[in-house]
Parts: structure tokens; C-alpha cells; sequence
């Protein structure tokens, strides 16, 4: 590790190193020249004039003065431009301060027939947009957008295809102002031909609810908009990708996609047992097959969700093997007044998940439960999944979006298990063995619709949402377990349960709601909304016991239950949004009521429950500059208690963890503040950022513990008296090591501050983790000869419980990541990518790890377009790769350890093969 450290610290200090040289400065001022009047936030670029890439730029003030900074003394191109005027050019090439005094523009009207401006300009920047000509920029023959992209000055690309632009990552890349199969920058950026490209645009979109009400809620994607030659907007282009290994390793893969203006066809069909379960989440969105959604909560923050599962990712428990395949359409028609996009997925994914765990759980007393288990769970999973969505325009005002989804799937699984626990002098406390099978059959609807209606006064709107959800689970299997435990008089007594389980539990759900907007000045909008929701729940349960002759007629009651849990939502929103150019600010209140019901249909009981909570939020957001801001966010929101915790259905799976319900909890109380500054000089390629959060929640529900003969019995009781904490610190800046060679340096950390309290056996415990972290990363990505990246992570890690703070577990945590990529002759290249992972012993835990993951490789690419690809690479090459975990859950601190994929050799080929039209053939 001391050498590590040294290196860390030299590559710091390198990174440190900046070269200052002389600066003059640029100066004039703006007029027409017919009139003599100021031209108020014309623009002024410098650009270098041997390759045109831009240095600086900035806007005329209200005098149409400007000021510009010359970092040195190669020669430089000026150019001055303002909506319907002619350009201005001036080649700079003094040394010392230039004086341009009045630079006078000629309005386009009396623009005479002589005066013939030629020549293209690379940049133009037209109010918040950033608009790059292709042409004036070279890259390699057969290059792709994402090559483009590097060469642009103030864009960069990293390894994985992820853009930054003016110091923030771009999240959304469009063709023609279109979505191009997904939301996915690499689908377009990788796929298609820098030289069928006319010009590229950068800039902050708005989001679809500002566009679609005309109310802004100050939220922006950073989009860049490939717009295409005209000869360019019909093609297909697709992948074959083959692989087999050591070990039956193999993958397989065909996807296809083809487009024809606005009418865009995908499909694939993969097979793989290396960890790829689908298509990765690129590859979804290229194909219409995203699990990602967007949203936006009561505070107006934008939100986006994952909904993938272990059909679309892999967890890195043992060694899947999964087929998958899809077909998506998506269509515009009568000027984009009607979109169709619709998507069909098919997956199967089986598993075989080998685990071991430990556990120490500190008592009262400087007692200890100390558990460990090791089990093995056989699954087989599939599903059928259907998505649809569909826009039309009523009118120019009128927009409605309806969207329609559908899934049906079914499982299997069979699991083996056997824990044992033993007190703080290492004597038996218990033991458990227990088989479980199951198989489940589910079916799940969803519908969702939204109309927006604008008026002609600007701010004002009408949004209605309706929606749903139609589910029903079917499920039955088998539990055999035999249960031992200590008596008062120290003996053994087992405790056997062979059963049959059935499951029926049937759902739906409305949500529906309506908001009016209405400005109220030019500065400040108000907003009022109405919503609906109502859950209709029925789960029934039921266990049979065995009657020792292999038939399963004797029916337990403890362990059955049959219940119905209905809930009624009333909320009312009343917003306020006030916006200046240089300051935003929004103020929410949400008022909602919720009725609980519940009905225990064996025992013929029945619960309600009613909660009115107050929900207000408010954001402020100040842009000190055009890329420089600062704002604060503040929320106080209200956790309901869920069904599970108001009265869990009695289970026997786990005789050694029981949860108890408790029909009098009230709802958690949480207060979240949340400061953020950021700011990036595209000029100098600098940027930072900062984010601080502090969450606090009051009468929170947490699970109190009562432990006896090592049975942990959890009890959901809302805590009185104390007050859960939660804080963490976000930041990281960057900037140029070399811009010759394009390497840049990044430095960021991050730590966390968690605190909360439960009661273990009647005594009050408190538990607290701290987690520290730094980072330094190096990076070049040039596509030329060697690109790399090299991070360096120590951090630190403390988990603190009060009862026994001698066996509190800290410790130096560290991690280092490594990928290169050496480009050779004859279109050869090497590239690996490792990572190094570190945890200390602890007091509680005394027990290392370490792990070292190599993956390295070598390609050669044939073909006139170098589409065809051939990979050798290794997996894990040092065989050292094992799965781990180590975490705290109150009072208790554990470890676990599983099966994963470790070493193989593989050989793949590869083939993206194009039909793209335009540009150079």
C-alpha cells in the first residue's frame, strides 16, 4: 500500500501543475452603423486561426462594450455577430492589448450586393445555443459522431460513450430534433457517420411539462441535436455479435434497427451465460425497450426510476444463464400529430446462488448473538412484457399521451438453508433447517394517460392525469424446516413444520388528478391541483399442514390469513413559481388526507385509520453567471406506515426472524435541506461542484428488538423522543493536466453521516455510521494511440452501536480502478480494465478482504470500415474473484459471501454492419 500512496500523491501534485502565460486583452464596442446604437448581447467569439477551435466568448453589456481575454500570442480570429446583422471578422495578431474601439455592424437590409461573406464559421453561439459546423472539423476516415463530439471544443467523451458538455453530462441526444431510438447518446454517437452530419447543437432543454403546459419549471436536460445532411435520414444498421469460452462460457447477440424519417424498426434476440442477461441499458434505449421512467414530485424535482429487475439486470449472484429477445415500432404521422411507439420483450433467466453469512449482533448486558447460514436457491424465471405508448396532438394547444403496459410471468425456485446460532462464549443458542419450493404464476396491467391544454395568455394551462393498476398473483409451495432451541433446563427441542402454502392476492389502483395554472404577473405563476387515489388490496394466504402420508388436508390457522386493505387518497397542491433571468424560486403546499382500511376476514376484524399531514417544500435556485449557480432546496414530507408494518402476514419460512405488526403507528415525520454550487469555465476546462444534505426524521417507525434463545422477534413501534439524522457531502472539480495530449484530471469525495436508534430487549440502542472518501482520476481519451483512466479511492468506514462500543467495526476501506486502450498498427489494440478492492479487519469482524479483477484483452478490426471485430480476452485472469458484503442493520453487523463468475478465456466476434445513406460513400 506504501507504494500505492506515493504514486497517489506524485499523480496528485502532477495534476496540481498548471502552465500560466501571458494574457492581454480584447476590447471594443458594439453599434449599428446606420443608427450609432448599442447592440445589446451581440455576440464576440476568439477562435484560434490555425484550426479555427474556440478560445473564448462573451456578450456585449447594456453599452455594447465587451472585454475579452487573450491568454497568448498565437494568432486569432475575432468574429462579432448579432441577429439580422452582417458578421464581423478581424484576424488578431499583435502581442500586446488590441483596442478595436467602435466595431460597427450593418443591418442585413442594407446589406449591398458587393459585400460577399465566405467561408464557414465553426461556432456560433445563438442565445443558449452552441451551434458546431462538421465540416470545419477534421477527424479520421470512417469515423463515427462520437469521434465528432471529441474534437468540438467544450465537449469531451469518455470510455462508456457518457458526454459532458460545459462541465454537465448530456442525458438526452437527438436526430433532427427527434428521439432516435431511445434516449441513449451512444445509440447515435456510435451508429452513425460523422460525415452525414450538417451541423451539431448544444443546449439545455426544457422539460416535456414546461413544454407541454408553457409553464417553466426551471428543469433542464443538457441535449445535443444531431442534425443530419438531407441525403442522410433513411438507413438500417444493426449488430452480430458471437462468443465462446473456457468453462461453456458464450455469448450471442443480433439486433437490427431501420429507420425511414420518422418510422423507426427494432429488434433483437440474445443468449448468454457471462453475466449479460438482456440488453444492456444503452442497448434498451436504442431499442425501445428502456425500463427507465421519469417524474416529478409534490416539490417539483425531477425524478427517474428504474423499474428493472432480474430480468433486465444481474446482481452478481452465481451464474446466470438467460435468453432474451424484443421487437419495439415507432412511427409518426400527419406532421407529428399522431406518435406511436410500442415495444414486446420476452425473457427467461435461470440461476444457481450459492451464500454464506455471519452476523454479530450486540445485546444488552455485553451479551451477543452471533449467526452464521449457508444456503443454495435454484431459480427459473420468465416473462412475456408488453409496453405502448401514443401522442396525439388535438391541436396546436391540446396535447394528450396514453401509455399502456402489459406482463405476465412465471417462476420457480428451490432452496436449501441451514443457520445456527451461539452466544458470546461460542455455547449453542439454535439451529434451522429448512427446504423451500415454490412456483408462482403473475399478471400485471398498467395504464396511464395525461391531457395538457395551453391558452393563448402565457402561463396558463389545464393538466389532467388518470391512471391505474390491475394485478393478480397466484402462488403455491412446499416448507419443511426443523427448528432447535434450548429449554429452561438447558435441553434440546426440535420443532418440525412440514406444510403446504397457497397464495392468491389480487390488486388495483386509481390515481387521477387535475391542475390549473394561472400567472399571475409576468414574473410569478400559481398553480392549484386535485388529486385522487384509491388501492383496492385482497391477499389471502393459507398454509396445510402434513398428515405424515404425503397429503397436505390439515389446515393452520396460525400461520393463514385472509385480508382486505383498501386505501383512499384526497390531496390538494397549491404552488407558486416566481422567475427572474437570473433567479428562480418555488413554493409548494400539499395538503393530504389518507383513509386506511383494513378487514381480517377470518377473524372477522376490521381497522380504519385516517392521517391528515401537511407536506410544503420550497426550492431556490440563484445563476451567478451564465455557467455558474447556487441554489437550496428545502421538503417536509410524511411517511405513512405501509400494510406490512401495520399487520404483516404471520410466516414460518424464518422460525428464527418473526415480525410483529402494530395497528397504532402514526406517520414519520421528515424535514430534508439541500444546498448545491456549481460551476464550470468552458474556456479553461474547469469545473466544481458541490452538494450538501442533511435529512432529519421525527417520530420515525423503526423495528424494535426482542431477542430470546437467539429468535429475534422484530416489533414496528414509531420512536418517541428522538430524532434520526442523516448528512452527506457530495464534490468533485476537474480540469486540464495537458490539453496537447487531451489529459485531464478529476478530484472529488464524498461522506456520510447516518444516525439512528432502536430498542434491542427493552434497552435503547443507538446506532451511527460514518463513511469518508477521496478521489483522484486521470483520464485521456483521444481514440489515438493510448486513452486511459486510472482512480484512486481510500476512504474510511466506521459502524458504531452504543450497547457494545468495544466491538464497534472501522476501518480503511480502498479502491482503485484502471482501463486503457493502446491502439497499434494494423488496426491491432490492446485494452484491459482492473480494479483493486480493499476492506480492513474490524473488532466485530476480523476478517480482510481483498480482491484484484483483470480483465484484459486484444482486438484486431478487418474490413474496409473496420465493422468487423475479433476480441480475445480474459475474465478475471487471476482467479480472484468472489462475491462480498459487508453492512450494518442496527444493532447488527454482517458479512456475506456468494458464488459469482470468475475466470475464462473468451473469443468473440463482432460485425455492426450499416446501411446509413449520405455523406462520403
Amino acid at each position: 500500500m506504501k507504494g500505492q500512496f506515493i504514486i497517489f500523491f506524485a499523480l496528485f501534485f502532477l495534476g496540481c501543475l498548471t502552465h500560466l502565460g501571458a494574457q492581454t486583452t480584447i476590447k471594443g464596442r458594439v453599434l449599428d452603423e446606420n443608427d450609432q446604437t448599442s447592440l445589446v448581447n451581440a455576440t464576440i467569439m476568439l477562435l484560434q486561426a490555425k484550426d479555427s477551435i474556440l478560445v473564448d466568448h462573451t456578450r456585449a453589456d447594456e453599452n455594447g462594450k465587451f472585454n475579452l481575454t487573450k491568454p497568448d500570442t498565437i494568432p486569432y480570429l475575432l468574429i462579432v455577430s448579432y441577429p439580422k446583422y452582417g458578421d464581423y471578422y478581424k484576424r488578431i495578431d499583435d502581442d500586446g492589448d488590441t483596442d478595436l474601439s467602435d466595431v460597427k455592424l450593418t443591418s442585413v437590409s442594407h446589406l449591398i450586393e458587393e459585400v460577399i461573406v465566405t467561408g464557414k464559421i465553426p461556432v456560433v453561439i445563438k442565445g443558449d445555443t452552441t451551434e458546431y459546423d462538421a465540416s470545419s472539423f477534421v477527424v479520421e476516415k470512417n469515423a463515427k459522431v462520437e469521434d465528432l463530439l471529441k474534437v468540438l471544443p467544450g465537449i469531451s467523451v469518455d470510455a462508456d460513450g457518457k458526454i459532458t458538455a460545459q462541465g454537465k453530462t448530456v442525458e438526452k441526444v437527438l436526430v433532427d430534433g427527434e428521439e432516435f431510438f431511445g434516449d441513449d447518446p451512444t445509440l447515435v454517437t456510435r451508429n452513425i457517420r460523422s460525415d452525414m452530419v450538417d451541423k451539431v447543437q448544444l443546449y439545455e432543454k426544457k422539460s416535456e411539462e414546461t413544454e407541454r403546459t408553457g409553464v417553466d419549471d426551471g428543469q433542464r436536460i443538457q441535449t445535443i441535436n444531431v442534425k443530419l445532411k438531407e441525403d442522410a435520414k433513411k438507413g438500417m444498421f444493426g449488430k452480430v455479435e458471437g462468443a465462446g469460452g473456457t468453462d461453456d462460457f458464450y455469448l450471442g447477440k443480433l439486433a437490427l434497427n431501420k429507420f425511414s424519417g420518422s418510422q423507426k424498426i427494432g429488434a433483437y434476440l440474445m443468449g448468454a451465460n457471462d453475466g449479460n442477461l438482456s440488453l444492456n441499458w444503452q442497448e434498451a434505449e436504442k431499442f425501445g425497450m428502456s425500463s427507465m421512467e421519469t417524474g416529478m414530485t409534490d416539490g417539483g424535482d425531477m425524478y427517474m426510476v428504474y423499474s428493472g429487475d432480474s430480468f433486465d439486470y444481474w446482481d452478481g449472484k452465481g451464474r446466470p444463464e438467460a435468453l432474451s429477445t424484443g421487437v419495439s415500432f415507432l412511427d409518426a404521422w400527419k406532421e407529428n400529430k399522431h406518435k406511436l411507439n410500442g415495444s414486446y420483450k420476452y425473457g427467461m433467466v435461470q440461476n444457481d446462488v450459492g451464500e454464506s453469512s455471519l452476523s454479530r449482533n450486540s445485546l444488552p448486558d455485553n451479551k451477543e448473538l452471533n449467526t452464521s447460514s449457508i444456503s443454495n436457491r435454484e431459480t427459473d424465471a420468465r416473462r412475456h412484457r408488453f409496453n405502448t405508448k401514443y401522442d396525439l396532438k388535438i391541436d396546436s394547444l391540446t396535447t394528450l399521451t396514453i401509455n399502456l403496459s402489459a406482463s405476465k410471468s412465471k417462476s420457480e425456485s428451490n432452496s436449501r438453508t441451514e443457520a445456527s446460532s451461539w452466544d458470546e462464549n461460542g455455547d449453542f443458542v439454535n439451529s434451522n433447517e429448512r427446504t423451500e419450493s415454490s412456483i408462482s404464476d403473475n399478471t400485471d396491467f398498467n395504464y396511464r394517460g395525461y391531457l395538457t391544454r395551453r391558452f393563448k395568455k402565457t402561463g396558463r394551462s389545464v393538466s389532467f392525469r388518470f391512471g391505474g393498476n390491475v394485478s393478480d398473483n397466484k402462488g403455491s409451495g412446499f416448507l419443511n424446516s426443523t427448528l432447535d432451541t434450548l429449554d429452561n433446563s438447558g435441553n434440546v427441542v426440535s420443532v418440525p413444520t412440514d406444510q403446504q402454502k397457497e397464495i392468491d392476492r389480487q390488486s388495483n389502483s386509481i390515481t387521477t388528478s387535475l391542475t390549473y395554472t394561472e400567472p399571475i404577473t409576468s414574473k410569478l405563476n400559481s398553480s392549484i391541483g386535485y388529486e385522487y387515489n384509491m388501492s383496492r388490496a385482497h391477499a389471502i394466504n393459507t398454509s396445510y399442514n402434513s398428515d405424515g402420508e404425503g397429503n397436505y388436508t390439515d389446515f393452520d390457522e396460525e400461520f393463514s390469513s385472509d385480508f382486505n386493505f383498501n386505501t383512499v387518497r384526497n390531496a390538494v397542491n397549491v404552488a407558486f413559481n416566481y422567475k427572474l433571468e437570473k433567479f428562480e424560486a418555488n413554493f409548494t403546499n400539499n395538503f393530504r388526507n389518507d383513509d386506511m382500511f383494513q378487514q381480517n376476514n377470518y377473524e372477522d376484524l376490521n381497522a380504519s385509520r385516517d392521517f391528515f399531514t401537511y407536506n410544503p417544500s420550497a426550492r431556490l435556485r440563484y445563476n451567478l453567471s451564465s455557467n455558474k449557480r447556487i441554489g437550496f432546496h428545502y421538503n417536509h414530507s410524511n411517511t405513512l406506515p405501509s400494510l406490512s408494518q401495520i399487520q404483516p402476514l404471520r410466516q414460518n419460512q424464518d422460525p428464527l426472524n418473526i415480525v410483529v405488526g402494530n395497528e397504532g403507528l402514526t406517520p414519520a415525520r421528515n424535514d430534508r435541506y439541500n444546498m448545491f454550487y456549481s460551476n464550470y469555465n468552458m474556456m479553461k476546462g474547469t469545473n466544481l461542484y458541490v452538494d450538501v444534505e442533511w435529512r432529519q426524521t421525527r417520530n420515525a417507525i423503526q423495528q424494535n428488538v426482542q431477542i430470546e434463545n437467539g429468535v429475534r422477534t422484530l416489533f414496528y413501534e414509531n420512536l418517541d423522543g428522538y430524532v434520526t439524522n442523516n448528512g452527506r457531502i457530495w464534490f468533485g472539480g476537474g480540469f486540464d493536466v495537458s490539453k496537447k495530449i487531451q489529459l485531464k484530471a478529476r478530484i472529488s469525495g464524498n461522506g456520510s453521516y447516518n444516525n439512528d436508534y432502536n430498542y434491542i430487549n427493552g434497552q435503547l440502542n443507538e446506532n451511527t455510521n460514518y463513511d469518508y472518501s477521496f478521489g483522484l482520476n486521470l483520464s485521456k481519451n483521444t481514440t489515438k494511440n493510448i486513452d486511459f483512466n486510472i482512480g484512486f479511492h481510500p476512504g474510511w468506514r466506521l459502524l458504531e452501536t452504543s450497547l457494545q462500543p468495544e466491538l464497534n467495526s472501522s476501518g480503511f476501506v480502498y479502491r482503485t480502478n484502471v482501463w486503457y486502450s493502446w491502439k497499434l498498427p494494423w488496426k491491432l489494440s490492446f485494452y484491459g480494465d482492473m480494479t483493486y478492492n480493499y476492506e480492513a479487519p474490524t473488532k466485530a469482524l476480523n476478517e480482510k478482504f481483498e480482491l484484484l479483477l483483470f480483465k484484459p484483452g486484444i482486438s484486431k478490426k478487418f474490413l474496409k470500415d473496420e465493422s468487423l471485430v475479433v476480441d480475445i480476452y480474459v475474465n478475471d485472469i487471476f482467479n480472484q474473484n468472489k462475491g462480498f458484503r459487508r453492512f450494518q442493520s442496527g444493532s447488527m453487523i454482517s458479512q456475506n459471501t456468494y458464488n459469482t463468475i470468475s475466470r475464462y478465456f473468451m473469443l468473440k466476434v463482432s460485425w455492426d454492419f450499416t446501411s446509413m445513406k449520405g455523406g462520403k460513400e
